[in-house]
């Protein structure tokens, strides 16, 4: 019998015959969120949720994610501190966001660089080594996001509403070399070894085991309370902070006032089938929040209580506890590399190399990125490649108008986060190269 597929929304013949094809086993079922999809570059799985037989070998080693514990974090702003920052002058404004681009360290910039914290540790599960916070990927960002909306002076005060200026200092990130190593190990035990999920994480001598799973559920989360701690320090914002105790202080945590997590595995503690649960969304039960992603642009979707609280618990939806994390990808990375090539190359060619993305004029002053120079005759000419989430890699969130009352989430108070001053990871280094290498043969004006 084939694997049990449930959706909310019809699913395309290709990713419901690849899920089935994946799981193998009828004793696994897969529930497919609005926006479900699979990235045929890279075979991952967004916006479902799995419900695996940790008893059954072998596991479906297919499904996984090597972005385990990726997610987003958020502080929020006094309204003094955000408005004296954004209130400034257009040059100095862009002086403040070069230093943050300078103080957040990213693979993408640094071939050399390895973020988060490593898997193995002492007896205690805590730190073996120091370790270095940072962009573990092409789609991490951190800065100040604004939003206005309506709310009472208090909770109890009905009647009168009115619109509020907020801003929240926002992360997204993963867990960096603690995910890498962990999905190393889980793809060897499962595919390598043929072993079952309790075989490989619950038992005592089992790789990665249970200790290397507590490591991992901590490291994503942790890795964003620096970058958000080190972002906050650079823009000169007041958060609230506590010593990392995972590290026996060596380094202190930004207190997010929201954390989402995506690619979550966890035992499902409430069934007695031995049944775990993964999840390449939000999973409610491993976050702190609520929150959706739109497109780079558009920004980040906050979801507040019905009384405006930010901390609340999503009620058992139909998704087991879930709800999408990101927005459908537009085309493959592939082909967007090659859509910014021709319009850079265009650009040169008309001598106006500076105007290359269409959109330029919104991102200059909003969005700075570190990339790594290769010392091409394109960036000799002045050449800079957007990232790539800048040239609609995504499409904007479309879910919440729909499906909100299914997943449990119709009352809600949606708040739209947009950025105002934000460090984005650039292009990966591979793709950038291949970029800029096509862009020195062209001809300039």
């Amino acid at each position: 019998m084939a694997a049990r597929l449930l959706s909310l929304t019809d699913v395309a013949v290709g990713l419901r015959n690849q899920l089935i094809a994946d799981l193998a086993s009828h004793s696994h079922e897969g529930v497919l969120l609005p926006q479900a999809e699979r990235n045929e570059a890279t075979g991952t799985y967004k916006n479902i949720a799995f419900r695996l037989n940790g008893r059954e070998a072998p596991a479906p080693h297919k499904i996984f994610s090597p972005k385990w514990m990726s997610g987003v974090s958020m502080v929020k702003i006094k309204a003094a501190e955000a408005d004296r920052l954004l209130m400034q002058r257009p040059e100095d404004l862009q002086a403040v966001l070069d230093r943050l681009v300078e103080a957040i360290p990213s693979e993408c910039a640094d071939s050399g660089l390895r973020v988060g914290p490593e898997l193995d540790c002492d007896t205690d599960d805590r730190d073996a080594k120091e370790w270095t916070a940072g962009f573990d990927g092409p789609d991490c960002f951190v800065g100040l996001y604004s939003a206005e909306h309506s709310a009472a002076p208090d909770p109890a005060a009905r009647g009168m509403n009115r619109v509020h200026a907020v801003t929240y200092l926002v992360v997204k990130a993963g867990a960096g070399l603690a995910g890498a190593t962990f999905h190393a190990r889980l793809q060897s035990a499962l595919r390598g070894k043929g072993l079952s999920l309790n075989a490989a994480l619950e038992a005592a001598d089992g790789d990665p085991g249970p200790q290397a799973l507590r490591r991992l559920e901590k490291s994503g989360s942790r890795n964003r309370a620096r970058i958000l701690l080190r972002a906050a320090e650079t823009l000169g914002l007041t958060i609230d902070t506590v010593p990392d105790q995972s590290s026996r202080g060596r380094y202190r945590l930004a207190v997010p006032a929201l954390d989402v997590n995506c690619n979550v595995l966890r035992k499902d503690e409430g069934s007695d089938k031995g049944v775990w649960q993964y999840s390449t969304c939000v999973d409610a039960a491993a976050s702190t929040g609520l929150c959706t992603l739109s497109n780079a642009a558009d920004g980040v979707v906050l979801l507040l209580s019905e009384t405006g609280e930010v901390r609340f618990h999503l009620r058992n939806n139909e998704a087991h506890s879930t709800l999408p994390f990101s927005s459908c990808r537009l085309c493959a990375d592939s082909v967007l590399v090659q859509t910014v090539a021709r319009e850079h190359a265009q650009a040169l060619s008309s001598g106006s190399h500076a105007n290359a993305h269409p959109d330029r004029d919104f991102f200059v002053g909003r969005f700075g990125w570190a990339a790594r120079r290769f010392n091409t005759a394109a960036e000799e000419q002045g050449v800079v490649v957007e990232p790539l989430p800048l040239w609609g890699s995504h499409d904007r969130e479309t879910w919440l108008a729909s499906y909100a009352r299914e997943l449990g989430v119709a009352n809600c108070q949606i708040v739209r986060l947009r950025p105002r001053l934000v460090c984005i990871a650039a292009v990966e280094q591979g793709k950038l190269r291949g970029i800029l290498r096509n862009l020195s043969g062209a001809k300039p004006a």
